[in-house]
């Protein structure tokens, strides 16, 4: 009886890491960044509003960077770039409630000189400052509940001329931009010389050094 009781022990052992694991593969998901200003964004970063934010451990929502962002034109012909895919996050809220997140990220408004001489000898660990051709900014944003027919596993990004950001739960197969209407209800610029709604210090600084990544 001691080789049976045992066959039953492995095979409930199985599968209960195999329910575990599904049930941690449905709450995995990926992040797609949709940029529809004229600066390049870079370390964009978000967190449930709830929770103390280190940018060092948040989910990332890419870089949406003119010479590493993928391009794709609008319903009306304009031109933009998203940042597709990002790997990975666990989603461990009810994705049929609001929830509420804090979203981060570096506008890059002159890369020639982010890029340059003066960026490179930015450190960004001990500088209060944006590195020279940026600024950070952040957006409290609402994801509305979802109600589409299928499980969602990604999370939509969307950085809107206004500095508005707007957040979207989805599918693959529902990954799309604004159309240009929707895109056009947010195009009031900024004022002259803002860049975002709400600019934030470097939230690098301070923060230990990543081992052998920096």
């Amino acid at each position: 009886m001691v080789p049976v009781i045992f066959l039953v022990f492995l095979s409930g052992c199985k599968e209960r890491d195999s329910r575990m694991e599904q049930e941690e593969l449905a709450k995995t998901f990926t992040t797609t960044s949709y940029n529809y200003t004229p600066y390049e964004l870079d370390l964009i970063s978000f967190k449930e509003f709830s929770l103390p934010f280190n940018i060092d451990d948040a989910p990332s929502g890419g870089s949406v960077r003119v010479d590493t962002a993928s391009e794709m034109k609008l319903d009306n012909g304009e031109k933009i770039r998203y940042s597709s895919s990002n790997c990975c996050f666990m989603w461990s809220s009810p994705i049929d409630k609001p929830l509420r997140i804090r979203v981060v990220w570096k506008v890059i408004h002159n890369a020639s000189y982010h890029d340059g001489e003066a960026g490179a000898e930015y450190d960004m660990r001990s500088s209060r400052k944006s590195a020279p051709g940026s600024r950070w900014c952040q957006a409290v944003v609402d994801v509305a509940p979802y109600t589409g027919p299928d499980r969602p596993k990604m999370l939509f990004l969307h950085f809107l001329p206004d500095g508005s950001v707007q957040a979207q739960l989805g599918t693959f197969l529902s990954a799309k931009p604004f159309s240009a209407e929707q895109v056009k209800l947010h195009s009031t610029p900024l004022a002259v010389g803002q860049i975002c709604r709400q600019e934030i210090e470097n939230p690098f600084y301070g923060l230990p050094r990543t081992p052998h990544r920096e």
